[in-house]
């Protein structure tokens, strides 16, 4: 790699750290004073039904994003900008009424199978269902930024987001005191007032005229992708759901604190992959396997150090994070912030899965996935109890990658084969 191509990386890699990072230095700025206002059954709720988010997401966004992606090295600037007013627009029609579709369901899910929690439903089912829908445009945007390597436009955007979701914050739960219901208000809130800013700002796109067709195409591209992104609850969020049944809300709320604290590493991890992933499917765009395995190797690299510095560090961040009243979550953030490691090198191999046109793998592989982790939990938790739902965490993912990386081999052996054949005849 020239010294130029170097000192781009390292600028790039800089601005979205720093995206990323602000906002997050300032959540766990004030996160003491949220976690002196919050009492572990707070907390204990607010994980609860935030862990949906993992299950609904995909549903609601419907992976629009990916078709975006895949698509924006493929298609003229003209054709970029009526596939970007057709996802604007889906973003917010077609998610809204996907999400309350997706409330009235869990409402009854919650009801017909989890009717012993301890938990009251409303309202906090649906703050956390109607905050989604309000963050496609948002991510649309990112994407948009990302795509077309404005770091400058994503810093911006990314920090005032990050500002308001602080502010919301400290104004739900520090300063009015409403615990889980303020926590999870806050996020909504937030994404509300970026949302209402976007639609104001990209209001011409609505202007721009989109075939039901193509809509068409998007939908039936990214089914199989969302129907697997659903599944990925199990690997992200089932953890949170299955642990409430064990019965110890106290211990519950600790392991709530420990996964959302490892979670800032998440942030970090976004904020490498945003860097490479445009590189990356535009070296599988070009087939440039140099390319692609020198970006690879170099986004798992460096979310593989964060981890390790954050393992080692882990008590004393907890310490302070939490004013030292959550102190016994450390084990619990370590064994779940390996999970980001291994949830890195599971997306390479799912992000070159969906650039090479293999959607149905992705949906496949979540499925065997999904399968395998629901049948290992009972066992795994009824031994370890908590710690092994946290190792849970980061072997599903494990997992994922040995079943995505088997369907990918047969894939190229039929593709092969199948030329060999032609040839032969």
């Amino acid at each position: 790699m020239k010294k130029d191509r170097l000192v781009a990386y390292g600028r790039s890699v800089g601005t979205y750290f720093a995206a990323s990072l602000i906002p997050m230095l300032l959540m766990a700025l004030v996160n003491p004073l949220i976690a002196l206002n919050m009492s572990p059954e707070d907390y204990a709720v607010y994980g609860y039904y935030n862990s949906f988010t993992a299950l609904i997401t995909p549903v609601i966004v419907f992976y629009m994003l990916h078709y975006y992606t895949k698509r924006y090295y493929e298609v003229s600037e003209a054709e970029r900008l009526q596939l970007r007013a057709m996802l604007f627009k889906a973003l917010i029609f077609f998610s809204f009424a996907v999400s309350v579709l997706c409330l009235v369901l869990l409402a009854a899910y919650i009801r017909i199978f989890n009717s012993d929690s301890e938990f009251p439903t409303f309202p906090y089912l649906a703050l956390m269902v109607f905050a989604v829908p309000l963050s496609g445009i948002y991510k649309l945007e990112q994407t948009e930024y990302r795509m077309s390597r404005n770091s400058g436009g994503f810093f911006r955007l990314t920090v005032a987001a990050g500002v308001i979701l602080t502010v919301t914050n400290l104004v739900f739960v520090v300063i009015a005191k409403w615990g889980a219901a303020g926590k999870l208000l806050a996020p909504l809130v937030a994404n509300l007032l970026v949302f209402i800013y976007l639609v104001v700002r990209h209001r011409g796109l609505f202007a721009v005229r989109c075939s039901f067709s193509d809509f068409r195409k998007v939908l039936t591209f990214c089914l199989p992708l969302a129907a697997g992104a659903a599944l990925g609850y199990f690997f992200n969020g089932y953890d949170r759901t299955y642990l409430e049944g064990v019965g110890d809300v106290t211990e519950y709320g600790y392991y709530i604190v420990g996964a959302q604290i490892a979670g800032y590493l998440t942030v970090l991890s976004t904020a490498v992959t945003s860097t490479f992933q445009p590189d990356i499917y535009e070296a599988i765009a070009k087939n440039d396997r140099r390319a692609l395995w020198r970006s690879c190797i170099m986004q798992i690299g460096l979310i593989a150090v964060t981890v390790a510095v954050f393992i080692i560090f882990c008590p004393l961040i907890i310490k302070l994070l939490t004013a030292g009243r959550y102190v016994d979550s450390t084990i619990y953030a370590r064994i779940v912030s390996v999970s980001v490691v291994t949830s890195a090198i599971y997306y390479v191999i799912n992000n070159y899965t969906i650039a090479k046109g293999y959607p149905r793998i992705y949906l496949y592989t979540t499925i065997i996935g999904s399968a395998a982790t629901v049948a290992a939990y009972p066992p795994v938790v009824g031994q370890f109890g908590f710690v092994g739902g946290a190792v849970m965490v980061g072997m599903s993912f494990v997992m994922l990658a040995a079943v995505n990386l088997a369907f990918l081999a047969i894939a190229s052996f039929v593709r092969r084969h199948g030329r060999t054949g032609r040839h032969d005849k």
